[in-house]
């Protein structure tokens, strides 16, 4: 074989592995920098600012308390508790409430007299006794008012005694054929409650 042919066989292998050399190095490069982005991720993995917060339990206040209630008794007979303490709805009259205060909305409306009777050995204290009216089967909380003649219940009442009050409810007359009066009178215990017709009064 002639010189020139040799030298030709040479500078052309010479430029082969020149060429691979550069592949080579070219493929350790790219490679690196887009093997984050090749293939698809069966998962995906959420940041703390994407996850979900976790729904409120009944204990963080996300459902309300359910207190506990004597089985209802009619509107005009009185009820007891064990512990001697009664309660009764003296009268039911239809009246035209009045709004005196923010927030107030004056209209028909039902003044309810609740007499609590203390047949037990010690005080009752009524700072804490809470009356509510209702409207419907669904219990649809009635509006309150004070006027004309609200009068909540005060002080104590003492062994034997007996205390009256007046509270006024916002219940349409056409709402008024079943009607709910609840009478919490201490904190942990059932509440008094009455149902029935307040429609015509007594």
């Amino acid at each position: 074989m002639s010189p020139v042919v040799r030298r030709g066989w040479i500078i052309g292998g010479i430029v082969a592995v020149a060429v691979i050399v550069v592949v080579v190095i070219v493929l350790l490069v790219v490679r690196p920098a887009a093997a984050p982005g090749s293939g698809d991720s069966p998962t995906t993995t959420l940041t703390p600012s994407a996850a979900s917060t976790p729904s409120a339990s009944p204990t963080d206040g996300g459902a309300a308390e359910v207190l506990p209630e004597f089985p209802p008794a009619p509107l005009d007979e009185p009820v007891s508790a064990p512990s001697g303490l009664s309660a009764t709805i003296v009268s039911i009259e239809s009246v035209d409430g009045e709004a005196v205060g923010a927030g107030d909305v004056g209209g028909p409306a039902i003044r309810v007299t609740v007499r609590l009777t203390n047949g037990s050995t010690t005080p009752l204290d009524t700072a804490l006794t809470v009356v509510n009216g209702y409207s419907g089967a669904d219990r649809e909380p009635a509006g309150t008012l004070v006027k004309p003649g609200g009068k909540p219940f005060s002080g104590t009442v003492g062994p034997g005694a007996s205390q009256d009050a007046v509270f006024l409810f916002t219940i349409p007359e056409d709402a008024r054929g079943d009607v709910t009066i609840t009478v919490d009178y201490a904190a942990g215990q059932p509440a008094f409650v009455f149902q029935g017709d307040a429609s015509t009064g007594f």
